[in-house]
């Protein structure tokens, strides 16, 4: 007998016999979401880096023609689903005949493009080819270095494997099904399903399963995306190993969290880390975010929502700025470590996520993410103008006259006045700076610059260069080999206006640097930002302390890592220590001022 050896070190794996039941489950508490327009997928083959490749396109999935179809058009399909590249593409029919529309006829792609939508084509249903012409590719299996292989395999996880394999002596059925986001004739969803066939002694470990109750099969509704990896997720729990990557994570983690598989819902976790910083569309940020609320993981959600508070200028000029919910706006807006050129770019930026979703926000939403604007942290000029300038100005005039006042307030009365005001909260986050990078509470060195500095693009752009919304020119300066001397003001406030503080910045690579200056460097990279002129006290003895702030940025493109100054150093960890991973290690220094009162 196949495996005999194997079946028998189970023993009761095939004399267990329970009368027959079925449990339905579902891993979705929300409605059932039709995949984007334009979205693609390969069908026709048990390999998920080959197939037939479908469009979706008005709520029904089509087929390609292979007229014209070439190398170029396989790249571009294989890219938009996240492999490596393509290995060739595949003449018609190669995968079966798909049913139903067929979507695009002469598609002929420069092999460039984000998506297979992008590219020359007839024209989105009108062809001159039958199924027998279905277009396919074969992909570049693996998908790029955001992928990892998970191993936890133990002696006999090879020939359990091979057990899963050949289905033999299985009694425990696994039905996974999902819609198709099109409908039937009859009115009804359109359905598709797969199922598994596993034993039950071998799932009883994980009480997802109910595999150790009266039960022979359960069912699961899973999203589109997610019922292909039932079968390689239902293996992990044989052999201890699973190829996780940017693709899979999602589903892989959804289902180890539902089946109770801790150690792989946690390593399907830890890849997400890796994943935040590939997406520059944020489209996957924001996807992560709206996941991790509603699987409740609490520590996924955090990840998220610290990465895209540390990138909010990106984030805010991105393609998913509209998608982003206002319930996210709102947890964003309320974050102390929010980077951004400062507070009026974050003024405007909410008024153009309002501008774009303005159909789907209420006037009550609206208050309550300018309600976590600090205003105090706007300079005095701007204040003046918003009456003018601001879009939201004629929705909100009385809670605009309020925060303005406020503000107006703080740049006019010293703080231990402000505080001694009855209506002073001292847990008031309005008076508390984010990480501002705009001149002159933040500069950057390029370590591997050695010439002198490009500009910067400026970060208000896109909102146009009148009003508030400011029109200032940013200089990455080149790398920082010698004490450098900063200036600041003493406080946003305009209070400190004539009064500034110096700063002595430095970066140590070796520990000769740090020596030959009669300092010991803990470790290296070290960056040094000290205080060259002695602290101050406003006229009502409110003292200020600074908690700077040095930001690392991957060749500009992210923040990847934000490390205190304590005692004047920062020190830099070792590349696999870092909050967010910067592959080629081309780190931007962004030293950051953070005046506060005490």
């Amino acid at each position: 007998m196949l495996h005999g050896t194997l079946l028998s070190a189970f023993g009761m794996l095939l004399l267990h016999v329970s009368p027959l039941r079925s449990v339905n489950l579902s891993l979705f508490k929300s409605k059932i979401r039709s995949p984007e327009e334009g979205a693609i997928r390969l069908a026709g083959s048990k390999t998920r880096s080959q197939g037939r490749v479908e469009v979706y396109l008005h709520g029904k999935w089509g087929t390609v023609c292979h007229n014209a179809w070439d190398l170029p058009d396989a790249q571009v399909v294989c890219r938009q689903l996240h492999f490596k590249g393509a290995v060739s593409a595949a003449a018609g029919g190669t995968f079966g005949e798909g049913t139903g529309q067929i979507w695009l006829d002469q598609t002929k792609c420069v092999g460039t493009e984000n998506s297979l939508s992008n590219c020359s084509y007839n024209g989105w249903g009108l062809i001159d080819c039958s199924h027998k012409d279905d277009a396919g590719v074969i992909c570049v299996a693996g998908t790029s270095a955001t992928e990892t292989f998970v191993d936890h395999s133990l002696e006999l996880s090879e020939d359990l494997g091979q057990l899963f394999d050949s289905e033999e002596g299985c009694d425990f059925l696994i039905h996974g099904y999902t819609y198709t986001g099109e409908n039937r004739d009859d009115g009804l969803w359109e359905m598709v399903d797969t199922t598994v066939c596993a034993h039950r002694m071998i799932l009883s470990r994980f009480p997802g399963f109910k595999a150790s109750t009266d039960v022979d099969e359960i069912s699961i509704h899973l999203t589109q995306t997610c019922l292909p990896h039932l079968p390689s997720l239902i293996r992990y729990v044989y052999t201890r190993r699973l190829e996780v990557s940017r693709t899979t994570a999602e589903c892989i983690h959804q289902l180890a969290s539902h089946f109770g598989m801790r150690r792989l819902m946690e390593d399907a976790g830890r890849l997400f880390t890796k994943l935040l910083p590939e997406d520059r569309s944020f489209l996957t940020q924001v996807s992560f975010y709206e996941y991790s609320v509603e699987a409740g993981d609490r520590v996924l959600q955090e990840n998220c929502l610290q990465y895209m508070a540390w990138n909010f200028q990106k984030l805010s000029t991105s393609k998913a700025w509209s998608s982003v919910s206002a319930e996210l706006l709102q947890a964003l807006l309320s974050r102390s470590d929010l980077v951004v050129p400062g507070e009026t770019f974050v003024l405007a930026a909410l008024e153009d996520w309002v501008s774009q979703v303005n159909r789907t926000t209420s006037e009550e939403q609206q208050a309550a993410l300018l309600a976590r604007v600090r205003f105090p942290m706007i300079p005095a000029k701007e204040l003046i103008k918003l009456r003018y300038t601001s879009a939201l100005y004629s929705a909100h005039p009385t809670l605009y006259q309020e925060k303005v006042l406020k503000g107006f307030q703080a740049h006019s009365l010293p703080f231990g006045t402000l505080k001694n005001s009855s209506n002073f909260q001292a847990d008031d986050r309005d008076y508390q700076a984010r990480i501002y990078t705009a001149p002159p509470w933040s500069v950057a060195y390029d370590q591997s610059v050695e010439t002198i500095g490009r500009p910067i693009d400026n970060p208000y752009d896109r909102f146009g260069r009148g009003s508030h919304r400011g029109n200032t020119q940013y200089y990455k300066k080149p790398s920082l080999r010698t004490t450098e001397h900063h200036s600041t003001p003493v406080h946003t406030s305009a209070v400190f206006n004539d009064r500034k503080v110096d700063w002595q910045l430095n970066l140590f690579n070796e520990q000769s640097d740090c020596s030959s200056r009669g300092l010991l460097c803990d470790s290296l990279p070290a960056a040094r930002m000290r205080m060259s002129t002695h602290k101050y006290q406003d006229q009502g003895q409110g003292s200020i302390r600074y908690s700077n702030r040095l930001l690392l940025s991957c060749r500009g493109r992210f923040i990847f890592h934000i490390v205190d100054f304590k005692e004047d150093f920062a020190y830099v960890p070792a590349g696999a220590n870092v909050t967010y991973p910067c592959p080629n290690e081309g780190y931007i220094y962004h030293f950051v001022v953070r005046p506060e009162y005490i």
